[in-house]
């Protein structure tokens, strides 16, 4: 899918909290609209639904569903997302790594 990457560096940003679905389509949507390639909010929100949908029936998918309805997480239990909290990027104040 397209929006993968994008969904979850979204949910990673919210981590360990989760993130509503228009919250995450929003997201999305600014991310991928640019002044030379638009996009269609309502196709945005069609395919970032069907993935997190799909993904979080997967019994080791990248995100589950929460409590309330229309809200997903990172599923911590997913090789993908010990992948994905796993940054080593280099911190500002992390000098020494320079």
């Amino acid at each position: 899918m397209e929006y993968e990457r994008y969904i979850l560096q979204i949910m990673r940003e919210a981590y360990p909290d989760g993130m509503p679905l228009r919250k995450i389509v929003l997201n999305v949507y600014n991310i991928t609209n640019t002044l030379f390639e638009r996009q269609s909010l309502s196709r945005v929100h069609r395919l970032v639904a069907e993935w997190l949908r799909a993904e979080s029936r997967k019994s080791g998918g990248a995100v589950c569903k929460m409590d309330l309805r229309g809200w997903y997480k990172l599923n911590e239990s997913s090789p993908q997302v010990e992948q994905l909290l796993l940054d080593f990027t280099v911190a500002e104040d992390d000098r020494w790594m320079l």
